[in-house]
């Protein structure tokens, strides 16, 4: 498929920036255009860290001065024409001049990424035969490191009193000026910039971009906005990188705009620059523009339920006024434009992929955001949304000048819509080739087509929408082809996942082509801290499962790892693949390797691990962790590196209150999350002198201390009046059910005619915590009580929801001592307590891993579990899906598990009991199904 190149209805240039003449045969001669007509306007501003300071200011004039210094001297060193000159520096006029300089003496640019390692910097002069490498104050060492051993000469951009190089400075160079110096005319064909690939592979490749790819890019863009002296562009992204050469150098200086550049780069200066200085454009990547949208929703809520009930429906205008032509966001979310400067015409964002969905939330807000998409190989734009005619989502249209087509497009098997294919490209700004790299060169560019690599679809109006990499795919081992941004996109919706990424892994040993769906997870610690959540574990299991049931089997993550430092990406963002599979198949717990930063002992831990009180608690700490280490970090995670549940946890804590003869509130357990926390917490609740306690008998002490609580203690406050009403209604609730959904009830017979004791059934729907009392004779009825989420039941008319149906509402993620000791009160005066041994909602109605939450409750307090097996009311209504149909339901209750008398190792019991309640709720689930019992093991082994 292939789309027409025109823009002509998108905006045109302006008198103030006029195309290229016929004279302007390299990009320098395009500055020097902007030169001799805005002399004295201000090319470069550097916003300084210390806000008393002004900025400084580098006028067109100035700026050629410098660059042309810089050029003098690069002549002077008897440099042959088109050597290569490298720069490693962080963006500032200094920058700048060095490259306009290298350029204006008919030498070549190499930008290095100033996050490279100095082996790696030198890897790259060494491929590149840098002669020169031009350095600042901050990455002086660096570069020293680098060129160490290389016949390249290090340039200091600027004083540095601690270097130890001799090597001239710019200072020097730019005092004795550009003297008679004349710019080295350079053919359009000739090479200009060496540009190295971003990183997302092992093997970055040198992109050769000659005069005429910079001119075509600045032409191109010129066709779809207008730029002019009076814009002033915000330049954060580094300036090795392609898209910020566009957007930062090449357009600003071919049009007399004015560039800020920041002293230090952090949120809170780049927020300060929009404010301040004027910005009227702003090109950055995703990531940016997702902050600004957090911060935002964030500030509404805190505002409360009104706020954002109003927030909601403004926002719902603003969209509909957006359809009509009005922009009320600028109206009615006017304090979110003030953050980011009044004089702000259009937001930008390109590098990676964006998010629709946030796209479509800031422009309902008021934002004209714009995406473009290109490549380091095609001078970086090469596609962006014309304006006036933006679809959120898509990276719009070629620009002009550019020819695009699909290479071996099909519909994918599951999908509808357009045609998918990798995306090809042809134009003037498609770059020469890779440096001295024939072969990757040939295999990219064919027949004057740019095989990109990306995966791609245009809609009907030639719109482009990006799917992914086509060297990210994966192949499974059904054929299915996979697209992995698509699905992190999916799963990144949980609000308990910052990152994830999406690998994929051998199915069968030798079967490289055969694959599943593994994933890298990054927990969101800061929320779960803010939740007093510390089951991360279990809260990331829940979500990924909830979200997996919205995909095609085909899509889902079949297995995890979870990872406690950011993920490794490139500096606009994408993630570097090739290194997180490495680590993951070497280990992910593996702290040295590639990617994953060493935890070392501060001087302060050291000397905290050495205190004698510490030392005990270390030795419980190292003998109840599930992975044995052979040093415990002060910082280790209790779950995460010691593989600790939440039961667990709490008997840890048991356990260190004997060893050091302390008392602790129960609650610490929601809110310690590493090794360090947890024994300060018991320190600060030691007696005097430390003594050790008489041995704790373990939940036994725990569920043997009663509890003053009002919501637990209401459950056994009679309520004639109300429960007669409720069980009237929940019986005529049954009738309808038992007709609607033809359901089938067997072995209530087994059940006693009054508690104590658990009901125990798998979990399949939110259907059958309301149907399943609506079973029970009256007496079971007045009986049973619930322990359910907080978050559901904790306030306004759940909560009187609750206190009806006696449910005790408690967040067992965030108080499992609170939960455990109320289903212990009413199970201790003859209640019936319905408890979930899952603890959660089965992802395909198949009974998953019981927690041993009931095994404890029934061995401590003496009482039965009554297995209960249900069916059907996960096709009903399934997890993450609304209500689908009323399906057939079977309920069947099974014969008592009754506990072992008290004596033995309780943790033994807690998993003999345990493992035979799953054993038998399976039996009974399978025959529900109709199939043979005895695979009840085969589930039970694939659960575990």
């Amino acid at each position: 498929m292939g789309r027409s190149s025109s823009n002509s209805d998108v905006a045109v240039l302006t008198p103030e920036a006029p195309a290229a003449s016929a004279g302007a045969a390299n990009f320098y001669r395009r500055f020097l255009e902007s030169v001799e007509r805005w002399p004295d306007c201000v090319a470069v501003e550097m916003q300084r860290s210390d806000p008393a300071k002004p900025p400084e200011r580098h006028t067109y004039a100035g700026l050629r001065r410098e660059a042309e210094s810089i050029g003098r001297w690069l002549g002077e060193q008897g440099l042959e024409r088109g050597t290569r000159c490298a720069i490693l520096a962080s963006n500032g006029p200094r920058w700048v001049a060095a490259y306009l300089g290298t350029v204006a003496a008919g030498m070549v640019a190499v930008p290095l990424d100033i996050a490279l390692k100095p082996e790696q910097v030198a890897r790259l002069l060494a491929d590149s035969g840098s002669a020169v490498l031009f350095v600042d104050a901050r990455h002086v060492a660096a570069g020293e490191h680098a060129a160490a051993g290389l016949h390249c000469r290090l340039v200091l951009l600027e004083r540095d009193p601690t270097a130890k190089s001799a090597q001239p400075d710019v200072d020097q160079m730019l005092a004795a000026g550009p003297g008679d110096f004349a710019p080295v005319a350079t053919a359009l064909d000739e090479t200009v910039l060496l540009l190295y690939t971003s990183g997302t592979t092992a093997d970055p490749k040198g992109v050769v971009l000659t005069n005429d790819n910079l001119l075509a890019e600045v032409e191109a863009v010129f066709h779809f906005i207008r730029i002019t002296p009076q814009d002033s562009i915000l330049g954060v992204l580094p300036l090795f990188h392609a898209l910020a050469q566009m957007a930062n150098l090449l357009l600003p200086f071919a049009a007399g705009a004015r560039v800020v550049y920041l002293e230090q780069l952090n949120t809170s200066e780049l927020m300060r620059a929009l404010r301040e200085r004027d910005v009227t454009l702003f090109c950055c990547v995703p990531q940016f523009f997702y902050l600004i949208h957090e911060r935002i929703l964030k500030q509404v809520k805190e505002r409360g339920a009104p706020a954002q009930a109003a927030f909601r429906g403004l926002m719902g205008v603003s969209r509909l006024g957006r359809r009509l032509g009005i922009n009320l966001g600028k109206v009615f979310f006017k304090k979110a434009h003030q953050a980011l400067g009044t004089h702000m015409r259009f937001l930008i964002t390109g590098g990676s992929r964006f998010d629709a969905a946030i796209g479509r939330d800031l422009e309902a807000m008021g934002f004209d955001i714009l995406q473009a998409y290109g490549l380091t190989e095609t001078s970086g734009g090469a596609f962006a949304t014309p304006i006036g005619r933006n679809v959120i989502g898509s990276v719009g249209k070629p620009l002009d000048g550019v020819e695009a087509r699909l290479d071996n497009a099909e519909v994918r098997e599951d999908e509808e819509g357009p045609a998918s294919g990798e995306i090809l490209i042809r134009g003037r700004l498609v770059m020469k080739g890779y440096y001295k790299r024939p072969e990757a060169t040939s295999e990219v560019l064919r027949d004057g087509w740019l095989h990109t690599g990306d995966l791609g679809y245009f809609d009907a109006d030639g719109n482009l929408f990006i799917t992914g990499r086509k060297k990210d795919v994966i192949v499974l081992s059904s054929g299915k082809n996979i697209y992995p941004e698509e699905v992190e996109a999916h799963y990144e919706q949980s609000p308990w996942i910052k990152e994830v990424c999406v690998l994929g892994l051998e199915s069968r040993p030798g079967e490289p082509f055969a694959e599943r769906l593994h994933a890298v997870v990054v927990p969101n610690f800061e929320l779960l801290k803010q939740k007093k959540i510390v089951n991360t574990r279990e809260v990331i299991r829940f979500d990924l499962d909830g979200l997996s049931a919205q995909l095609a089997a085909a899509r889902r993550i079949l297995s995890y790892d979870l990872w406690q430092e950011e993920l490794p990406r490139t500096t606009t963002r994408k993630l570097k693949r090739y290194q997180i599979r490495k680590r993951v198949l070497e280990g992910a717990a593996t702290a040295e390797a590639e990617g994953a930063p060493a935890r070392e002992l501060s001087t302060e831990d050291a000397a905290w691990l050495d205190e004698p009180e510490v030392q005990r608690a270390l030795r419980v700490v190292r003998e109840a962790a599930r992975e044995k280490k052979e040093s415990v970090h002060p910082h280790d995670n209790l779950e995460l590196d010691l593989g600790l549940d939440s039961m667990e946890r709490v008997e840890l804590l048991v356990a260190l209150e004997q060893e050091l003869g302390a008392s602790v509130d129960d609650s610490v357990v929601s809110e310690v999350y590493t090794v360090r926390d947890l024994i300060e917490a018991v320190r600060k609740g030691m007696s005097a002198g430390g003594a050790k306690r008489a041995a704790f008998p373990g939940w036994e002490a725990i569920l043997a201390t009663d509890t003053d609580d009002p919501e637990v203690t209401a459950i056994t406050k009679p309520r004639p009046i109300s429960t007669a009403l409720i069980f009237l209604l929940g019986r005529a609730v049954n009738l309808f059910l038992r007709d609607a959904f033809r359901l089938k009830v067997t072995g209530m017979e087994k059940l006693p005619k009054h508690g104590p004791f658990l009901l125990s059934p798998n979990h399949q729907s939110y259907l059958e915590a309301p149907l399943l009392p609506t079973l029970l004779p009256w007496s079971l009825w007045n009986e049973m009580f619930y322990v359910g989420t907080s978050e559901i039941f904790g306030e306004g008319i759940f909560r009187r929801i609750a206190r009806a149906i006696k449910l005790i509402p408690v967040d067992p993620d965030a108080n499992l001592v609170r939960a455990m000791r109320a289903g212990a009160y009413g199970l201790r005066r003859g209640k019936v307590l319905a408890l979930y041994p899952e603890g959660e909602r089965s992802i395909d109605g198949r009974p998953k891993t019981f927690k041993k939450g009931a095994a404890i409750l029934s061995y401590h307090l003496q009482v039965p579990i009554y297995p209960v097996a249900v069916e059907g009311f996960y096709d009903a209504w399934p997890r993450g899906k609304p209500f689908q149909k009323f399906a057939e339901l079977k309920i069947a209750f099974g014969d008592p598990i009754h506990p072992p008398k008290k004596g033995g190792n309780a943790e033994v019991v807690y998993e003999q009991m345990t493992r035979e309640l799953r054993a038998r709720v399976v039996a009974m689930w399978l025959k529900l199904r109709g199939e043979e019992p005895d695979q009840a093991e085969q589930l039970g082994q694939a659960a575990d």
